[in-house]
C-alpha cells in the first residue's frame, strides 16, 4: 500500500514479464484476455492499441500495460510516476507489465526497476515470470556477465519467479491471470 497526498493506492498483486526486445512480452501479456474477466470472452484482441484499466471484480482492478518502459523509452521516476497516475481511481489496484532484462534507452534493468517498483507501492505480492524459452525456442535473457538473473530478482523481498515456455503463442495467459484470482 502507497500514501499518496491525500489518497491511498492498495496495490495488492504485480506480475511483470521479463524477456529481450522481440521475444513475447506483449504477446504473453495479450493472452491474459483469455480469462473471461477482462471482457474479450476468453478471445485475445488483435488490435495494438488496447485500454490499460480493467475490473478483475467490482473492487479490484488491473493496471495493464502492453509497452516496456524500456519501448516506451521512460526513465524509472517517470514510469513510477506513470504507473501511480494510472492507479489512482478508487478500487484495489493489481498490475501487469514487461521489462528488459537488461538497462536500454533511459531504463535501468530488471532488477533495479522491480526492486525501485516493489520499495515505492509496497504491494502486497510480487511475481516475475521469466520467458524462457521464449518464442524463438531460445532461453537467452541477456542479463549482465557473471551474474543469475534468477537469483538476483529473489533476492528482492517479497518477489515470486515462474519461467513459462512460450514457444507456442496464447498457451499461458490463464496461468498468468490465475496469479489475479482472489477467489
Amino acid at each position: 500500500m502507497r500514501k499518496q497526498a491525500g489518497s491511498t493506492i492498495y496495490l495488492e498483486r504485480v506480475l511483470f514479464v521479463i524477456a529481450p526486445r522481440n521475444h513475447g512480452k506483449s504477446t504473453t501479456l495479450r493472452s491474459l484476455f483469455q480469462d473471461h474477466r477482462l471482457g474479450r470472452n476468453g478471445k485475445i484482441p488483435d488490435e495494438l492499441k488496447l485500454n490499460d484499466d480493467y475490473y478483475l471484480s467490482n473492487e479490484r482492478r488491473l493496471y495493464l500495460r502492453l509497452t516496456s518502459p524500456h519501448e516506451a523509452d521512460e526513465n524509472l521516476d517517470h514510469f513510477l510516476s506513470k504507473c501511480n497516475e494510472k492507479m489512482r481511481g478508487p478500487g484495489r489496484w493489481n498490475f501487469a507489465g514487461p521489462l528488459h532484462p537488461v538497462a536500454y534507452k533511459s531504463m535501468p534493468d530488471a532488477v533495479t526497476t522491480i526492486d525501485a517498483f516493489v520499495n515505492f507501492f509496497q504491494p502486497e505480492r510480487v511475481r516475475v515470470a521469466l520467458l524462457s524459452p521464449n518464442h524463438q525456442g531460445t532461453n537467452d535473457l541477456e542479463w549482465a556477465e557473471n551474474r543469475d538473473l534468477s537469483s538476483d530478482l529473489l533476492g528482492i523481498d517479497g518477489v515470486e519467479l515462474i519461467r513459462i515456455d512460450v514457444r507456442k503463442r496464447n498457451k499461458n495467459g490463464l496461468l498468468l491471470a490465475d496469479f489475479f484470482d482472489f477467489t
